[in-house]
């Protein structure tokens, strides 16, 4: 009887664990998706005419240019331009990652950093349907389930 109690209050401190964490790390992301200013681009083109919005105000198809220092303000793809990119705040990689038009390496996430160079980026997400929504939602739904019995 006694093992048997301690195995249930070993679950349960394992489980409360388990939740503080996960309740850390959607902090963790809500941290990572700054409210910033976004540089729109009228056309796909360094030298093209620029409007600066609130990044809330992107959409699907908007085209923004990202200098170095500056957070990506959207999901996207880059379609000019090349650049170090700090994505350690949504997979955890230490090491900076280059990011460039075409092939494989041309998907950016909102919410990392752009560390040198600059990129345009075509957003592929509205506005609170990101990647990095989509995680906090994920995380923020996950409930500690307890036993009915």
């Amino acid at each position: 009887m006694l093992w048997l109690w301690i195995t249930l209050l070993f679950a349960n401190f394992a489980e409360s664990l388990a939740e503080s964490r996960s309740k850390a790390q959607a902090a963790s992301l809500r941290g990572a998706k700054q409210q910033s200013k976004a540089v729109r681009l009228q056309h796909a083109d360094l030298h093209a005419p620029q409007e600066i919005i609130d990044s809330l105000l992107l959409h699907k198809g908007d085209i923004v240019l990202v200098n170095a220092g500056e957070v990506i303000p959207c999901d996207g793809e880059v379609i000019e331009g090349g650049a170090s990119v700090d994505e350690s705040a949504i997979t955890g990689e230490s090491a900076p990652v280059i990011r460039e038009s075409g092939g494989d390496f041309s998907s950016v996430t909102g919410g990392t950093r752009v560390l040198s160079d600059w990129l345009i980026i075509r957003c592929s997400a509205e506005a609170g349907n990101s990647f990095l929504d989509r995680m906090i939602g994920m995380v923020e739904g996950a409930k500690r389930r307890k036993n009915a019995e």
